[in-house]
């Protein structure tokens, strides 16, 4: 007989309990939405009508008023046709008069930014504007007022126009050569608006083309200074209510969403209260059900986990499970880190060893450059029956021997690398006698910084194949010293020449990021180095070329104070 399982399944229990919640949850929201919607729909409409009328209404006022005063100025204004007289003198004494009717209108109706009287005829231009306004603003407003003079006659209505970088609410009268206007910026006539009163409703102010020049309050749809509304209300899910001003001219849209109808659902509190308390109820069961079976066992497994990050590799979930699915996936957990520390170890093993043998081929690759100029020189010598010279060189050539046969790549003081370096010139001067002045500039303070063996060795032998002319002498600077690199101490050092520079394939070859090798196997030793120090430091940029003016190059190394991968040294073959 097969024995039942008496392990409870978690996830039917816990879809069991989220079905009956949600149904309860339902059933607030449902009734709340129901009951309140339409009623706050109805109230923020009126409301919005309402502030659109009274709104409306006090900028009908701020262009009544400003009709007034351009009224006065123009009609049975004896001043205003002086302006045109022929007398100077008549026409500055009419022009001061004129002043005195704007400033004593402007007194009690501020908000007119400028009033703006221009004369074709003699190409003079009277104004009055705020004390806010900008120089280059009324500079604006008088070109305009004298462009529109010279215009002959144009019928007088309110618009909106963009002068320079103000957009102004205005009307002016043009006739006989002259122009009067008035000018109110938009910011300006939009602003009466009380703000707290926008909270969820936005005004636009548009022209008789529906392009929108202002608006007041939280946006929710796109609109662009100037140009049409991007979407249509409909389409936008918003209420419209529209107010007309200056015979048509100019028109407020108010907007209201019907996402802020949602938002303002605040009442019938009561009914959804009962249901609430009844959902906190059974809430406070299921709180209790998933801590008892879900919460408890799962800060279990995150407690063993945590155990694990802290390296403990052989702590494994001990803990017995009534559920299914835990005791399922604490097995399977235990067995998938078994799996995973295996893994791991065969993975740094090989990472290690992989490393390794890239570092000791790297190490061959510039070994051979070596020896082979080396070969190539005392067989040269030979030939020449140079055999003190033969001599001296094979003496200094042990040294450098003794120097480069250490197993493995590690590092080295930067003194001993440059006492190798000093003896390479001495090998290399029998070789090219006159050929090669050398400098080397080190900060005392950095001769025993650690840097990897043969690097500067390296860039010196790749002078001498590259660079050195027995025509011509070659100049070779070597200087170290500490540098600040990004906030990190390091070693800085330069290897520069007078030479020809790097060929462009080289430089290219050398940017190279992968890992190739040259078709025509030169300059192996500088791409070698560049990846010694990726190898050894575990980071990128450390060593660059490039060529420097008006000719010559230059090698730079960027050392850090420790090496992250090193080879041990093993101990110096001897060579007698």
């Amino acid at each position: 007989m097969k024995k039942k399982n008496k392990n409870k399944s978690l996830v039917s229990q816990t879809i069991h309990m989220f079905v009956i919640q949600s149904a309860l949850l339902g059933i607030v929201i449902v009734t709340y939405i129901c009951v309140s919607y339409y009623t706050v729909l109805e109230n923020m409409q009126t409301s919005s009508r309402n502030l659109l009328q009274l709104y409306g209404k006090e900028l009908e006022n701020k262009l009544e008023n400003a009709d007034m005063l351009l009224e006065r100025l123009i009609y049975k204004n004896n001043d205003y046709d002086m302006l045109q007289s022929e007398k100077e003198s008549e026409r500055y004494y009419a022009s001061i008069e004129i002043k005195k009717i704007i400033q004593e209108q402007i007194t009690y109706d501020q908000y007119v930014d400028a009033v703006v009287i221009g004369d074709s005829t003699y190409g003079s231009c009277l104004d009055y504007e705020n004390s806010d306004m900008a120089y280059q603003e009324r500079e604006d407003l008088r070109q305009y007022a004298l462009e529109r003079a010279k215009e002959g006659s144009a019928k007088a209505e309110w618009m909106i126009v963009r002068i320079g970088l103000q957009n102004y609410v205005s009307k002016m009268y043009v006739w006989q050569g002259r122009s009067a206007g008035i000018f109110i910026s938009v910011d300006h006539f939009m602003d009466n608006v009380t703000k707290k009163n926008l909270q969820k409703i936005f005004i636009l102010l548009k022209d008789e083309q529906q392009k929108v020049w202002g608006g007041c309050g939280k946006q929710e749809f796109t609109c662009e200074i100037g140009k049409e509304l991007q979407a249509t209300p409909q389409s936008l899910g918003v209420y419209k209510n529209d107010y007309t001003l200056a015979d048509g001219k100019l028109q407020l849209s108010a907007y209201v969403s019907k996402s802020q109808v949602v938002g303002q659902i605040r009442w019938n509190m009561i009914l959804v209260l009962f249901v609430i308390l009844i959902l906190a109820g059974f809430s406070v069961f299921f709180i209790n059900f998933l801590r008892r079976e879900m919460l408890a066992p799962m800060g279990h497994m995150q407690r063993s986990i945590e155990q694990m990050q802290t390296g403990n590799r052989e702590y494994r979930i001990t803990k017995e499970f009534e559920s299914n699915e835990f005791i399922v996936l604490k097995d399977a957990f235990n067995r998938l880190m078994d799996e995973i520390m295996k893994l791991k170890i065969q993975s740094y093993e090989k990472q290690i060893d992989l490393q390794e043998t890239e570092l000791k081929c790297i190490k061959l690759q510039i070994r051979p450059h070596f020896f082979l100029n080396a070969m190539t020189t005392i067989s040269s010598l030979s030939q020449q029956g140079k055999n003190k010279e033969i001599e001296s060189y094979i003496s200094a050539l042990s040294k450098n021997i003794r120097y480069m046969f250490r197993a493995g790549l590690h590092t080295v003081s930067l003194q001993e690398e440059v006492t190798h370096v000093e003896n390479y010139f001495e090998m290399q001067e029998l070789k090219y006698p006159g050929c090669v002045f050398y400098y080397i500039d080190i900060n005392p303070e950095v001769r025993e910084w650690k840097i990897p063996q043969m690097i500067i060795h390296t860039i010196i032998e790749n002078e001498y194949k590259y660079a050195v002319n027995i025509n011509q002498m070659l100049t070779i600077l070597i200087k170290a010293s500490k540098a600040d690199v990004n906030g990190e101490e390091m070693l800085y050092v330069e290897v520069e020449d007078d030479g020809a520079g790097y060929p462009k394939e080289v430089l290219q070859f050398f940017e190279n990021q992968e890992n190739t090798i040259s078709k025509t196997g030169e300059r192996v030793g500088l791409k070698s180095v560049k990846r010694m120090m990726e190898l050894m430091y575990e980071r990128e940029g450390l060593f660059t070329i490039s060529n420097i003016e008006p000719h010559g190059c230059k090698n730079t190394f960027r050392i850090p104070a420790h090496a992250v991968q090193e080879m041990k040294e093993q101990k110096q073959i001897k060579m007698d």
